[in-house]
């Protein structure tokens, strides 16, 4: 959404208007996904991070939920079990933290969330 260079950049600002007025409810995300989402702006578009960090600090709409320890070991698990899959660790956090909240729809343009059997937006 920050990086116009990335090629999903226009489709990300365009459903941040769907977002900004509620209609998939309050963001929820991880602090792996944040790490994530820091480095890549570190490597590709470093002048974009404290615009990043504004965004997080500012909103209203958009809440971390934070690795416990148990949590982390249930993940560890989902990556192992489901080997079959190139999931990412980050991967598996966010699909048991969307699961044990009882989210079905995810945004992002990774296919993996349709592969464990979430709804994916934009489409």
């Amino acid at each position: 959404m920050l990086d116009q260079r990335d090629q999903f950049h226009l489709r990300a600002r365009g459903f941040q208007q769907e977002l900004s007025h509620g209609t998939f409810g309050r963001m929820i995300t991880t602090d792996y996904v944040l790490a994530q989402a820091v480095t890549y702006l570190r490597l590709k578009a470093s002048e974009t991070v404290r615009e990043f960090h504004r965004i997080l600090t500012e909103s209203e709409s958009v809440q971390v939920v934070w690795t416990a320890p148990d949590r982390f070991w249930d993940v560890w698990q989902r990556l192992e079990d489901r080997g079959d899959q190139r999931w990412s660790l980050t991967d598996c956090l966010s699909f048991v933290t969307m699961e044990s909240l009882n989210i079905r729809a995810a945004f992002g343009f990774d296919s993996g969330f349709v592969q464990a059997g979430f709804d994916l937006h934009p489409t």
